[in-house]
């Protein structure tokens, strides 16, 4: 009976790795997890569940922030006219004072974070699915296409575990900088941005726009 227990435990673990090495693209390592993810016990303590990697989690002493009702609105309004189907999709604050989590999310140091006013981020809350959708609002507008340069060179495409995005826009309009990365199996993150003007009523001032490289990196493309 262990002999049996043992074959069928060898066995599952070597499909979950197949499976995961069969999504892998020969990309870079992943950006870390925050630390506050990384830190915690591979076994949760009796009673608490553990916390999915591609949650936006915060620590277990703080309250999640609450997320800024004009981005949310605008999400929500963008997401009205341009539905994507993601598994437990979740639009939540972007904690600019947290560096790892800022960083996990958007892309941005502390020069650049330091900039912001306000971000909200929208993904699935599984985790497993590429599909990032981040939207920021500057103090002053004139820093907008700075900062919306730096979300999309540094936002890692596959920061996600064993999923990749393997297309990234980022434009801005007014004080605002929408930025969305997604895998072209999951949604079409070309579509939703084109729809976007409309949707919510804007004319973007600035566009930009990258593929992923399985080999040397991205290839950003102007636009």
């Amino acid at each position: 009976m262990k002999k049996k227990l043992l074959l069928c435990l060898a066995l599952a673990a070597a499909l979950a790795l197949a499976a995961c090495t069969a999504r892998e693209d020969p990309a870079p390592t992943p950006t870390p997890l925050p630390d506050d993810v990384m830190n915690q016990p591979a076994t949760p303590p009796e009673g608490e569940e553990a916390v999915d990697p591609g949650m936006a989690a915060t620590p277990e002493d703080s309250a999640p922030l609450p997320v800024d009702e004009e981005l949310s609105a605008l999400v929500d309004t963008l997401y009205a006219a341009h539905p994507v189907e993601l598994m437990m999709p979740t639009t939540s604050a972007v904690d600019l004072s947290d560096e790892s989590w800022c960083r996990y999310h958007t892309g941005l140091e502390a020069a650049d974070a330091a900039k912001v006013d306000a971000a909200v981020v929208s993904e699935s809350m599984t985790g497993s699915q590429a599909y990032s959708l981040v939207l920021l609002r500057v103090k002053d507008e004139a820093d907008a296409q700075a900062v919306a340069d730096a979300v999309l060179e540094n936002v890692q495409m596959n920061k996600w575990v064993c999923v990749m995005a393997d297309k990234a826009r980022v434009a801005t309009f007014g004080d605002k900088v929408l930025f969305v990365m997604s895998n072209t199996e999951l949604t079409d993150a070309d579509a939703l941005m084109d729809a976007a003007p409309e949707a919510l009523g804007v004319t973007f001032a600035y566009e930009n726009a990258k593929d992923a490289d399985t080999g040397d990196g991205a290839t950003v493309i102007p636009y």
